[in-house]
């Protein structure tokens, strides 16, 4: 089946607003294991889009149009699908009740233009939005199922999993089975992953396996992506090929699937029945931000403190700071908050910038023993700052699995 996605928008084609939903389409069809063969982006003309319609028309089974379906003069999507398919638009009251009750929820007046949300081309398919006034709704336009889509993210998102992939892959009908398994890690780079890994899909006796990666520093995705006819199939295929590749990787793999590196951390605290304090420099208070993030209620991460004052971070915590920064100050501060809060860890992150561009950054975790190790980056603040955020959220991983503190990663000089 051939598929083209086709983003709408001036902001979009203009570069004003990055096109992160082609991205999250393409890739989710992926993982299912429809590939996108065309990516179009129009502007809000309406001449413009109704040429793209037409040609995407004659060349893919299935069009997936994204954005266009708000309730102002330049949201056109509904109106050149009705010109294309040839159909007039017409009110459709059951999705004008929604919106009306969605409004109401919210203590709001719904305007009278946005009930152009509620006009679709007659005959068209009703796509339901469970959180937006813009409906979804698939017509078809010559030989081809279009299917149009809000062009909010999270809107986007949720009904491209729960009603969009669904419809193409009944469209599709072909039977089979997919899975995509992802490997997630810290301190290998992509090319040195792709040396390591470079013949792992003969592996799989089917040869149905396909190895790809996305790189968002200081993380890595490693996927495995398979296609068969069978469960049984998957797990003959798959299973050699992942295995192998843990082998590979080793330790620098902290995560698998859904799992994060934070989650996981917050795992093994619970597990322990053990608590954490946390003083950072420099960080932007990124360690204490991502473990918060999901220890709602503070039961196990029960101080942070974030500063770029370093001598008023010290004087918190009960340190005299002498102008020397190294990794015994750090050592000193994570054993000194831990003892403050009567936690059982005490973790320190102390960034030290030591010309343009090059950074020496202290982690030291206190507990029953002290660990500590200093990572060397390069790179502008942003590079160091994130990279210094990720190592100390990985050496606490480590801590906890019984791993070497010290593994150099790939991003230190």
């Amino acid at each position: 089946m051939k598929v083209e996605i086709l983003c709408t928008g001036d902001e979009v084609l203009s570069g004003k607003v990055i096109n992160s939903n082609y991205s999250f389409m393409s890739s989710k069809l992926e993982e299912v294991g429809i590939t996108v063969i065309w990516g179009t982006t129009v502007g809000d003309n309406k001449q413009d889009l109704l040429d793209a319609f037409k040609l995407a028309s004659e060349r893919a089974d299935a069009v997936i149009v994204n954005g266009g379906l708000g309730p102002t003069v330049d949201d056109l999507s509904q109106e050149v699908a009705g010109i294309a398919s040839g159909n007039e638009l017409e009110l459709r009251h059951d999705w004008l009740e929604i919106m009306e009750k969605f409004f109401i929820k919210r203590g709001r007046a719904m305007t009278e233009n946005n009930k152009k949300q509620a006009m679709l081309p007659k005959g068209a398919e009703l796509i339901n939005n469970p959180i937006g006034t813009a409906c979804g709704f698939a017509i078809n336009i010559n030989k081809s199922r279009f299917f149009f889509t809000p062009g909010v993210p999270r809107e986007l998102f949720l009904m491209l999993e729960d009603e969009i992939i669904p419809r193409l892959i009944e469209l599709s009908g072909e039977k089979f089975v997919t899975r995509l398994k992802t490997f997630h890690s810290y301190g290998i780079g992509e090319s040195r992953a792709d040396s390591l890994l470079e013949d792992i899909v003969s592996l799989a006796p089917d040869d149905n396996v396909k190895l790809g990666f996305q790189a968002h520093f200081p993380q890595l995705e490693t996927k495995l992506h398979i296609r068969a006819k069978s469960e049984e199939s998957i797990l003959k295929n798959l299973l050699p090929v992942e295995n192998e590749l843990r082998k590979r990787l080793g330790n620098y793999i902290f995560a698998e699937d859904k799992q994060t590196l934070e989650g996981l951390i917050l795992e093994s605290l619970r597990g322990q029945g053990k608590t954490l304090s946390i003083v950072e420099v420099l960080t932007d208070g990124g360690v204490n931000s991502r473990l918060s993030k999901i220890d709602n209620m503070g039961e196990n991460l029960i101080y942070a403190a974030a500063s770029n004052n370093l001598s008023v971070l010290c004087k918190n915590i009960k340190i005299n700071y002498e102008n020397k920064i190294n990794i015994e100050l750090a050592e000193k501060m994570a054993l000194n908050v831990s003892d403050l809060y009567s936690t059982d860890f005490g973790l320190c992150v102390l960034i030290n910038h030591t010309e343009k561009n090059e950074a020496d950054t202290y982690i030291a975790l206190s507990g029953t023993i002290m660990q500590s190790r200093v990572g060397r980056f390069i790179g502008d603040n942003h590079r160091v700052t994130l990279g210094s955020v990720e190592m100390a959220l990985d050496c606490l991983r480590r801590h906890f699995q019984d791993l070497p503190f010290e593994e150099k990663s790939d991003f230190e000089r």
